[in-house]
């Protein structure tokens, strides 16, 4: 069975460089050909969706620029339905500068976050033509986000929200999420460790919650607190997009289980083996 997972946020370019060494300020370092992909949370999160489940739906900015046929390319590739939020409007991508080391595979990332106030689809048009199973937010474009998360909630479609580091706009968006999957960044205001972040998101009601941490173990709770241990490996290359995957396969297992525990056990294999491979798209060669 195909399932219909939606996902709203951000798209960019990813440029990536791979170093054995972090610089030194007021340096020039020469590396081998950079990795040129497309990017973004909610997108990675569909990339996986679709690898597992044939096709995914997405929607976000990418208007019309000089980098639109490589985004439409990057679509039908990884077969993603694309819903442009700014259509072919000029819209200036997100560019993002990875620095990744070749050492353990850690990576910093030199970004920022776009302002979009209007948008050439509407939430409730979206919705009803996709007719999603499940729906998931990146926190980008939170206008969009909420209004869509709000029209699933009526359609007792489940909203999963992916949380990084704190971001205002959050404390909006969790009202309409019924599972939230944050990184061991993600502090609210007030929250200073995991037992503190694990109250906060149940003070909004938050269904199902759980705590990524890298190569460490998911900490998770659903009827009761839970942990999951994330498989080792040798062969760490690159963890840029592990946590997007993470979230992505995490949607259609839990569409296919109907059990929260058993879709981040396989969605921590699918995270922990894309880390395998050097960027974001060589790991669904062989997957």
């Amino acid at each position: 069975m195909n399932y219909r997972g939606l996902f709203i946020g951000l798209t960019s370019i990813d440029i990536q460089y791979f170093v054995d060494e972090y610089p030194e300020p007021n340096c020039k370092v020469k590396t081998n050909s950079l990795n040129l992909v497309v990017g973004g949370p909610a997108t990675n999160a569909a990339v996986a969706f679709a690898k597992l489940n044939g096709r995914a739906f997405l929607a976000s900015p990418t208007g019309k620029n000089a980098f639109t046929s490589f985004f439409e390319d990057d679509f039908n590739s990884t077969h993603i339905s694309h819903y442009n939020l700014r259509n072919n409007r000029l819209f200036s991508p997100v560019i993002a500068s990875i620095i990744t080391s070749t050492n353990n595979g850690d990576r910093n990332i030199f970004t920022h976050s776009p302002v979009l106030n209007q948008f050439d689809i509407s939430p409730e048009e979206l919705v009803e033509t996709v007719k999603p199973d499940i729906l998931l937010m990146d926190g980008f474009f939170p206008e969009f986000a909420e209004q869509t998360a709000k029209i699933a909630k009526t359609k007792d479609i489940p909203v999963v929200m992916d949380c990084g580091s704190w971001k205002n706009q959050y404390e909006t968006l969790l009202k309409y999420s019924d599972i939230v999957i944050c990184s061991s960044d993600f502090y609210p205001p007030g929250c200073k460790n995991s037992e503190q972040v694990f109250g906060y998101l149940q003070n909004k009601n938050v269904k199902y919650i759980a705590i990524s941490r890298g190569a460490e173990s998911i900490i998770f709770q659903a009827s009761g607190r839970g942990e999951i241990r994330v498989r080792k490996s040798n062969n760490i290359i690159d963890t840029l997009g592990a946590g997007d995957f993470l979230h992505g396969a995490f949607c259609y297992h839990y569409l296919v289980t109907d059990c929260f525990e058993k879709a981040l056990i396989k969605a921590s294999e699918l995270a922990t083996y894309t880390c395998e491979f050097k960027g974001t798209r060589d790991w669904l060669k062989l997957y």
